[in-house]
């Protein structure tokens, strides 16, 4: 019985023989040996009969799954479902061949394909029964009282990863496979995707991630409202990391390419979840190389510039620091803002926002309106011009946490980008009275980190080439210059001298303690 140079065919043979015999124990051995042989043989030259053999096994196992009165199968039986799927899968790989042998032949697919209906959608008690730990993995029960329980349920989603890498394999690099098996797993892909077991559930990505480059395929699940209930599976199995998490964002990014999923769906998905698709978006368009024109601008970005400015308004609502008013959706706009800025200031997405005249036009009005509300005094919006406003830790947290923090920096710095090297839009800015606007925030803020330096780049990008801008702050007078508590706290002071203003260090008496930096 030693198999070390046995020979496929054989191992075949011999497995398939014990199942019918009803010797389980020595069958699974025997499978794990052939799967083994399987990655050293050169699979364009497997016998078919291997193919046939693994096949008989299991539909003589999981044939019995399904028959009435025939209750929960054995662990045995499981197992060898299991070592025969495996060795499957390690016959496929870069062999169309075997791939196709699979796929065209009813009976071999009916047998792969049943087991896999059965393992996903039958057993509703080991679905239900598995409780996920803290990695998305079940938890198994300890030893002793429900061990078979817990050995039952471990042999069950062995075979569940055994039934999603084989069909994996079998669609991996094959057009023609993707086509066949697709009809049937889309059936099944809730099921799958909704697994207790994240690791088995996102290793079926692999398979959607396959069937989705093909076009046809991805425009039928985007165009359905399966494609929307699977976004939201595919961002809480993105939110638990194992080692397939890249074939769910895979599969996310090519779901957020089009608009139609992402529409459907973003009304109905949770802060979070909305928070985690900007990012996934994000990613992928600020990695972009090559340069698109307006026609290709991805319907993602379109859909989502929209969605910021019909809400640009709901971040004013939360100037007070109590009762906001859905702070959630507060959240996810400063993050959208976040998101929107990133992008123009990409050199691929840069000059089709451009071209949003809107874009601009709900920039420089929302930066009005929070410069206004802040001067009102006593709210989020207004500045702080102290370093020791926030430094309590509390204080900082609270800061930190609230959806205005920062937000009006991003919009100085999607107003400097969206009229960079643009006449038409530095016009525009200087139309609303823009110019000054972005002049009075070049002071420091603890509440937007770096807004000063920001409002000079903006100035810097609005001046640029642009004799109107230019004049228009030449025009300007200087009437005199602003005490600041937070350069005093630094023991400095700003002094005019000749129409310049200079920092100087400010004089204090020998009693005086020195500043705390």
């Amino acid at each position: 019985m030693s198999g070390g140079k046995e020979e496929p065919l054989g191992l075949s043979d011999e497995a398939a023989l014990l199942q019918q015999n009803g010797d389980l124990a020595q069958c699974v051995a025997r499978l794990r040996l052939l799967q083994r042989r399987l990655t050293e043989t050169d699979r364009w030259q497997l016998s078919p009969s291997v193919l046939w053999g693994l096949c008989g096994i299991i539909q003589g196992e999981a044939g019995k799954w399904g028959a009435e009165g025939a209750g929960q199968p054995a662990v045995s039986s499981l197992k060898v479902v299991s070592g025969a799927l495996c060795c499957l899968r390690n016959a496929l790989p870069n062999c169309a061949r075997n791939q196709l042998m699979l796929a065209e032949t009813e009976e071999l697919l009916k047998s792969i394909l049943s087991c896999i209906q059965w393992t996903f959608k039958a057993p509703e008690a080991a679905h239900t029964s598995a409780e996920p730990s803290p990695d998305g993995r079940a938890v198994e029960a300890e030893e002793g009282e429900g061990s078979a329980e817990s050995e039952w349920r471990t042999a069950h989603h062995t075979l569940a990863s055994s039934c999603v890498t084989c069909l994996g394999n079998l669609v991996a690099a094959n057009s023609k496979t993707r086509r066949i098996v697709w009809p049937y797993f889309k059936l099944l892909l809730e099921d799958v995707l909704l697994f207790p077991d994240k690791e088995v559930a996102q290793a079926a990505c692999m398979i959607l991630h396959n069937c989705l480059l093909e076009a046809d395929l991805k425009e039928e699940l985007c165009m359905s409202s399966l494609g929307q209930q699977v976004l939201t599976h595919l961002l809480t199995l993105y939110e638990t990391e194992t080692k397939f998490s890249c074939f769910v964002l895979l599969s996310l990014e090519v779901l957020l390419a089009g608009r139609e999923v992402l529409a459907g769906a973003w009304g109905g998905l949770s802060e979070g979840h909305q928070r985690l698709v900007l990012e996934v978006v994000e990613a992928r368009l600020t990695h972009s190389a090559a340069p698109h024109a307006a026609a290709d601008v991805p319907p993602s970005l379109e859909f989502l510039v929209a969605e910021f400015k019909s809400k640009a308004d709901c971040i004013l609502r939360t100037h007070a620091d109590t009762d906001w008013m859905n702070p959630g959706s507060a959240q996810v706009l400063a993050r959208l803002g976040t998101f929107v800025c990133a992008s123009a200031a990409s050199d691929t997405w840069r000059q089709t926002l451009q071209r949003d005249r809107s874009l601009l036009v709900t920039s420089v009005a929302l930066l009005r309106c929070i410069s206004d509300i802040g001067k009102m005094g006593g709210n989020s919006f207004t500045p702080l011009d102290r370093l020791s406003d926030l430094s309590d830790e509390e204080q900082m947290a609270r800061a930190e946490g609230h959806p205005a923090f920062g937000f009006k920096c991003d919009l100085i710095r999607l107003i400097a980008s969206l009229v960079y090297r643009n006449s038409a839009n530095q016009d525009l800015v200087r139309e609303m009275d823009g110019l000054l606007l972005v002049l009075e925030s070049s002071k420091f803020d603890a509440r937007n980190p770096l807004i000063k330096e920001a409002s000079i780049f903006a100035l810097r990008n609005l001046l640029e080439g642009n004799i109107e801008n230019q004049q228009r702050i030449k025009e300007l007078r200087m009437e005199g210059v602003v005490e600041s508590p937070g350069l005093a706290e630094l023991g400095m002071e700003a002094v005019e001298e000749g129409g310049k203003v200079k920092l100087l260090q400010r004089p204090r008496s020998s009693s005086s303690p020195p500043p705390e930096l």
